[in-house]
């Protein structure tokens, strides 16, 4: 029995050991975002500042953070700050308002963190740590992904496809990272839920690192309206004997309508010749779409099991948006 209990003692000691490590490489590369209507000075002044949200590297001179804490706010007067006090400004390269999220340039390099560019899946035990409102010190919650696919709106905002956690956000902590076993980044803290406080929602790492691809590879970020919505559902795929595919509930795009034959109770099973299982596959087959200039080739499935086969030109100004 002794035997058992001291092989347990053990494991949660490894844990425990890697945590820390964890820990201390994740504030290496957190920051606090601020205004600072004075300019940003590096000295004791920082104690009277707005503190906005938690922030952090995802290369050596690039930060992310939430967007909605931006509003109304001057960019000029953007200003990061280090958890040792120190205080150099910030520059907005790109905001994102569909997901929450801005990119912010700065001369001071710091270590970034490794972004994951796959899904997380639920139950995966996850930590965070970021820096509350009006205090310069790093608070960490612990917590695990509770569900998937959670809408929330976000500043008079709706934000699709998030991520639901079993742990609190402190004001001031969105925009930090939520770090897996692994010490990747899985998502971005976004709020408190607006149900439960105990719970919270963040955006997923997939978002941020498309993104991001997509800033440095054309230098902007795009987004696809094709003018369908869609529904993910099993058992609706198991009467039609299908593995994967979404159902589209809504038509909004007479392009489609006219020119793809599409109608509501179809299954788009792929796009560009990605399987299609989940709501940010679908979301990521888009962005893969513009990263890569290929237009879109969409594989749907209809009630009566035919097959259908629909080309989109993502050039059309009708399905872009800057």
């Amino acid at each position: 029995m002794s035997f058992v209990s001291n092989n347990v003692i053990s494991v949660f000691k490894l844990i425990e050991s890697n945590l820390k490590r964890m820990i201390g490489q994740v504030l290496e590369s957190i920051v606090a975002i601020i205004v600072n209507r004075g300019g940003c000075i590096d000295n004791d002044t920082y104690a009277v500042e707005e503190y906005i949200a938690t922030g952090f590297y995802i290369d050596r001179n690039t930060v992310v953070t939430v967007s909605h804490v931006f509003k109304g706010l001057d960019e000029k007067d953007l200003c990061i700050v280090s958890l040792d006090g120190e205080v150099y400004k910030g520059s907005v390269i790109s905001i994102d308002e569909d997901n929450d999220m801005v990119f912010i340039a700065t001369d001071k390099s710091r270590s970034p963190l490794k972004i994951e560019d796959t899904l997380v899946s639920e139950g995966t035990i996850v930590f965070s740590s970021g820096i509350a409102q009006g205090v310069l010190r790093h608070f960490i919650t612990v917590g695990i992904v509770s569900g998937l696919e959670v809408r929330a709106v976000i500043n008079n905002r709706e934000v699709e496809g998030l991520i639901l956690l079993n742990m609190p956000t402190i004001p001031g902590m969105s925009g930090a990272p939520l770090i897996n076993i692994d010490g990747n980044v899985i998502g971005m803290a976004l709020s408190r839920s607006p149900l439960y406080n105990e719970l919270s929602l963040a955006l997923p790492s997939t978002r941020i690192f498309l993104d991001y691809t997509m800033l440095k590879k054309l230098g902007k970020i795009i987004r696809i309206r094709l003018g369908l919505k869609l529904l993910q559902s099993s058992s609706a795929l198991k009467k039609l004997r299908l593995r994967n595919g979404l159902i589209v509930t809504e038509i909004t795009s007479k392009t489609l309508l006219n020119n793809c034959k599409i109608t509501i109770g179809d299954i788009v099973t792929e796009i560009n010749g990605e399987r299609i299982i989940t709501l940010e596959d679908f979301r990521k087959a888009l962005l893969h779409a513009i990263l890569n200039n290929t237009g879109i080739e969409l594989i749907l499935f209809s009630q009566e099991g035919n097959i259908k086969k629909c080309h989109i030109d993502i050039n059309s100004e009708k399905y872009i948006k800057y």
